[in-house]
């Protein structure tokens, strides 16, 4: 059917129907811009498709099929992001879509054009912190799995919220931006829950005088210890020499002895545990007092039996230690010997001889 301003052939009409003077335009020129001819061998036509808008319906198809596969990889790539909570990206990629980018070029230019990727950036800000220290990028999924790797060993020993509650959008920023310092830091999963076993169970939920100790050594009060352990600029091994310090120094208070810094780590690089220096400890308070006090009296000779003289007689078995308990003994028993009704149980000496066993450890 003709169209209503033109009539069969093409030529145009007026409002009363009339031809308006023109070249008109003949059935083959119609023919022409509204069909493609398809050539066979030797000039021979072989098929005529009618076309619409220069397009042929073949054409037309391939491009609604390419448009229907892009809007499909655009959803897949919707679907990825909101699985793995990166729900903030898509309205990025629903601008990069209607631009006309393809899924490949879209994903990319998420992550690497400036025009774009300001988003992607917040997101993954651990990985800018790695290639700022010369470290190599990790996988998106990776990176979320790490995430989460963090967030359950924080629940496991209700920290669950140390980074944040990430309730709303601006909560869930932060948190992630948290989590980004420790990833940016190199720190995987299984350092990270190391590190949190170490400040919560052997300081954190440890008894007092240990916890007094930690806090005397180190200046970190209970509420502040998991971000003390969780510091990546401190190694992993250090962080554990100073429990193990701790639990020394609050084996030394329990007893109701002074503790120190410098011994205690000393004891803890040498190799005693909480266990020994609670054991070890108990002696020396025992016998301290009575070597000490013979120090003053026989102060002559020359001899002192100090604290210290005792941690290293019983932790290490240092033999100048030893001797000069074994002295102070020998002095005391000299100076009653002989004397009438005093018999070796009655001597101050007796519980130092009894703990001679010293160096066990």
């Amino acid at each position: 059917m003709a169209r209503p301003d033109r009539d069969e052939y093409g030529n145009v009409l007026n409002r009363q129907g009339d031809v308006v003077p023109s070249t008109p335009m003949s059935p083959e020129a119609k023919l022409a811009q509204y069909t493609t001819v398809v050539m066979g061998a030797g000039g021979t036509p072989t098929a005529t498709i009618e076309t619409f808008g220069g397009q042929t319906e073949q054409q037309k198809k391939q491009q609604n099929d390419i448009n229907k596969s892009n809007r499909n990889a655009f959803a897949i790539l919707k679907q990825v992001f909101a699985q793995y909570d990166l729900g903030e990206l898509s309205s990025v990629l629903e601008t990069l879509m209607k631009e006309g980018y393809e899924p490949e070029e879209a994903a990319l230019a998420l992550k690497t054009d400036p025009k774009y990727n300001k988003a992607y950036i917040a997101r993954f800000k651990g990985n800018e912190l790695r290639r700022a220290a010369g470290l190599n990028v990790i996988d998106e999924a990776s990176y979320i799995d790490l995430e989460n790797s963090y967030s359950e060993t924080l629940k496991a020993y209700g920290l669950q919220d140390y980074f944040g509650v990430g309730v709303t959008s601006a909560q869930r920023l932060t948190r992630q931006q948290a989590i980004a310092e420790v990833i940016g830091k190199d720190i995987s999963s299984i350092e990270f829950k190391d590190r949190v076993s170490t400040s919560v169970s052997r300081v954190k939920m440890a008894d007092q005088a240990t916890k007094d100790a930690f806090q005397k050594f180190y200046g970190v009060g209970e509420t502040e210890l998991v971000k003390y352990f969780l510091d990546p600029v401190k190694s992993l091994a250090s962080l554990k020499e100073k429990a193990t310090a701790a639990e020394i120094g609050g084996a030394a208070i329990g007893q109701g002895l002074p503790a120190t810094m410098t011994s205690a780590e000393d004891l803890a690089r040498y190799g005693i545990n909480r266990e020994q220096a609670q054991v070890g400890y108990g002696r020396i308070a025992e016998e301290l007092p009575t070597a000490s006090k013979l120090g003053q009296i026989y102060s002559e000779t020359g001899t002192t039996y100090t604290q210290a003289d005792a941690e290293s007689a019983t932790f290490k078995g240092l033999a100048s230690a030893k001797r000069k308990k074994e002295k102070l003994v020998a002095t005391e028993e000299a100076q009653f010997k002989g004397s009438s009704g005093v018999g070796a149980a009655g001597l101050s000496t007796t519980y130092l001889r009894r703990g001679s066993s010293a160096g066990q450890f």
